[in-house]
């Protein structure tokens, strides 16, 4: 069986200019330089990552990448994945979403609380 290797693209990044990643589940950050602080949608807390440390998008919500004084990362697509693993994927990102929402105390609402 021949060997795929992912394609990445390298970026240098300053602080207070972050990278925005979308729809980027999946995708692997790897610091090569430097010192890079990830927020990720979802995630109860930040991440710093020092060269050689890398971190996995856990969902398609808004990431952003920024550096501490200036790092440089090698953004990797993910790793190709069948059909069943995407929509495994989707489904815990909306549960970890409505998660979120019961514990913020917000409920959906009835049609008892509408009046007419």
């Amino acid at each position: 069986m021949k060997s795929r290797t992912q394609p990445y693209a390298e970026y240098t990044l300053s602080s207070d200019a972050p990278l925005r990643l979308e729809d980027a589940g999946g995708r692997v950050v790897e610091a090569i330089s430097g010192v890079t602080w990830i927020t990720a949608y979802g995630q109860a807390t930040d991440f710093l990552l020092r060269p050689g440390q890398r971190f996995v998008v856990p969902n398609d919500g808004l990431t952003l990448v920024d550096a501490i004084g200036s790092s440089r990362i090698r953004l990797a697509a993910p790793p190709a994945q069948s059909w069943r693993l995407r929509v495994l994927r989707e489904g815990h990102a909306r549960l970890a979403e409505s998660m979120m929402r019961l514990r913020q105390g917000l409920q959906p609402a009835r049609c008892a609380d509408f009046p007419g």
